[in-house]
């Protein structure tokens, strides 16, 4: 299997240096926003936002640019780094020799960054601390019969994080409060039994999560509450597709969510919403790598 990243690049003023640098791409150009509750198949979920009122709503900018990336084989990690950009998610998917990562990568003044790869629980505290970052996006994957996490981190110790693991759906719920949000989580198996790893940030405005829901159910959580998806996993039982998502009250415009595409959709999708990626999580199925991907409107 091809190991080279395949990536998808926007900016708004590209150098011709760097159009020259970044191979396997397209540019975002021109794209169209899809009408509101479109769907393309039945497999596919999107779901557009409505207006948002009474509740704090924080504001999140779009970042200067933008890559997403698949197919990233493990030592290739480094190589979707252009110069000034950083680590916003790194998805693991697959196993042995198949195991492959997607990444979500910004560029924004100011922010350095860092990853971890195939970290145990035991070590997650001491790695943390050696690199002098915070954690921002994790994501689990089971290497030699045994839980491991692989997470994406941004240079500084503002805001607090932790990292919590072997969390069931009890345990993540109890997690938000008016001080604290799940910035990110991770959906994985531990001995048989679902578990969940998560990324504890403090800051004011909680996070909603949803639990164990189907694609419908979410949608409808989302419209009751007037909240934007921030965070979707996705986990198949019994041949029923379940989401445990995180929520929050942000400013950001339109936005959509996708589960069930594949990378061209993902990429086409990008354009014609006239979106970046805020949330990306990569799996594998009987009909190749697909994707749950959160898209917010790019600039107007």
């Amino acid at each position: 299997m091809d190991s080279t990243p395949h990536m998808i690049f926007l900016q708004r003023a590209v150098s011709v240096l760097m159009a020259v640098l970044i191979t396997a791409c397209t540019t975002d150009s021109n794209p169209k926003t899809n009408p509101p509750g479109k769907q393309e198949n039945g497999r596919t979920t999107e779901t557009e936002s409505v207006k948002q009122g009474g509740a704090m709503k924080f504001s999140i900018k779009p970042p200067q640019s933008w890559l997403w990336s698949h197919d990233i084989a493990p030592d290739n990690i480094d190589d979707v780094l252009m110069p000034g950009m950083h680590l916003t998610r790194l998805s693991s998917y697959g196993t042995g020799t198949n195991r492959r990562f997607a990444a979500i990568v910004y560029r924004e003044a100011g922010i350095a960054g860092h990853y971890l790869r195939d970290v145990t629980a035991a070590e997650l505290d001491s790695k943390i601390a050696a690199t002098n970052a915070r954690p921002v996006s994790i994501s689990a994957a089971e290497t030699n019969d045994q839980a491991r996490f692989t997470l994406a981190l941004q240079q500084g110790s503002e805001p607090e994080t932790k990292v919590l693991t072997g969390l069931d759906e009890a345990g993540l719920s109890q997690l938000t409060n008016g001080r604290q949000r799940v910035a990110d989580l991770a959906v994985y198996v531990d001995g048989g039994t679902r578990k969940y790893a998560a990324i504890v940030e403090e800051r004011p405005g909680p996070s909603l999560i949803f639990t164990r829901v189907t694609a419908k159910e979410l949608d409808a959580q989302l419209r009751k509450h007037t909240v934007t998806p921030v965070r979707i996993r996705g986990f198949s039982e019994d041949g029923t597709r379940y989401f445990t998502a995180v929520a929050e009250h942000l400013d950001v415009g339109k936005w959509t969510w996708y589960d069930e595409i594949d990378g061209d959709a993902v990429a086409g999708k990008l354009e014609s919403n006239n979106a970046y990626p805020f949330d990306l999580e990569a799996y594998r199925t009987t009909q190749g790598v697909r994707y749950t991907v959160i898209m917010y409107r790019d600039r107007n």
